[in-house]
C-alpha cells in the first residue's frame, strides 16, 4: 500500500500592528477607502506558496494573527467589545487564530514575543515546509535569519507608501534587513494598486467616472 503523503504546510504570520497600520492607510488615506480582505489575502497567500508546492502534496495553511493589543474582555473596564468579536469571526472564517498578548506592548522598542516564539517553535519541530510573514518591522529580522539558516523559505508581505497628515507626510517602509533575509519579498502596495486585484478590499472599489471636456476636477491634498 503506497504511504499517504504529508500535505505541504504554509505558516502565516501575521504582524497585527503592522496590518492595523495598513489598513488606516487603505480606509482613510487609500483611494479604494477599505479595509483589506482576510478571504483576499488568504487566497492570495495560497497563489503564491503553490508554485513551491511538489505536484504530489495538498497544500494546508495554519494561519495565526498576533493583536497588538491586550483583550479587552479580561479588563473589568471593557468586558464586552462587539467590534472585536466580528474581527475575530473574520479571522475564524479563514481559518486564522487570533493571538493576544499577555502584557500591552511597546512597538517602539521590541516587536511580539509571542510571534517570534511561535514562528521558533514551528521551525524547530519542522511542523512547517514554508513561512509566509506579514510585517514591515526589523524586530522580525533575526527571526527570518534564523528561518534561513535553518533552509525553511520565508515569503514576506511588505509595504511602501507614504500619505499626507496633519501638514505632514507620514512614510511607513519595510525594514532592510528583514527584506535581505527573506527568500522572497512582496511589494503588497503595487499588488493592491493593480486594478485586477480588487479581492484583496473588503468593498469593491467603485470605477472612476471618465473626465469630459465638459468637466474639470480641483484636488486637495489631505
Amino acid at each position: 500500500m503506497p504511504k499517504t503523503q504529508k500535505p505541504f504546510r504554509i505558516g502565516f504570520f501575521i504582524d497585527g500592528f503592522t496590518l492595523h497600520k495598513v489598513n488606516h492607510y487603505y480606509k482613510y488615506y487609500h483611494k479604494f477607502h477599505s479595509h483589506i480582505s482576510f478571504s483576499g489575502l488568504r487566497n492570495f497567500v495560497m497563489k503564491q506558496v503553490k508554485p513551491y508546492c511538489p505536484k504530489n502534496k495538498s497544500l494546508i495553511l495554519e494561519g495565526h494573527y498576533y493583536h497588538s493589543r491586550k483583550n479587552p474582555a479580561y479588563d473589568n473596564e471593557c468586558p464586552f467589545n462587539t467590534s472585536l468579536e466580528r474581527f475575530e469571526e473574520k479571522l475564524l472564517d479563514q481559518g486564522i487564530q487570533m493571538h493576544y498578548p499577555n502584557a500591552p506592548l511597546d512597538w517602539k522598542t521590541s516587536g511580539n514575543s509571542d510571534l517570534i516564539n511561535d514562528i521558533k517553535m514551528y521551525a524547530m519541530f519542522q511542523e512547517i515546509d514554508i513561512v509566509v510573514l506579514l510585517s514591515t518591522q526589523g524586530f522580525y529580522a533575526e527571526t527570518a535569519k534564523m528561518l534561513r539558516e535553518q533552509k525553511i523559505p520565508l515569503i514576506l508581505l511588505g509595504w511602501n507608501f507614504a500619505y499626507p497628515k496633519n501638514q505632514k507626510l507620514i512614510l511607513w517602509k519595510t525594514d532592510i534587513d528583514l527584506k535581505n533575509y527573506a527568500f522572497q519579498y512582496i511589494a503588497m502596495e503595487k499588488i493592491m494598486d493593480n486594478k485586477n486585484m480588487t479581492s484583496l478590499f473588503e468593498k469593491k472599489p467603485k470605477l472612476l467616472i471618465k473626465p469630459t471636456h465638459k468637466m474639470s476636477y480641483r484636488f486637495q491634498q489631505a
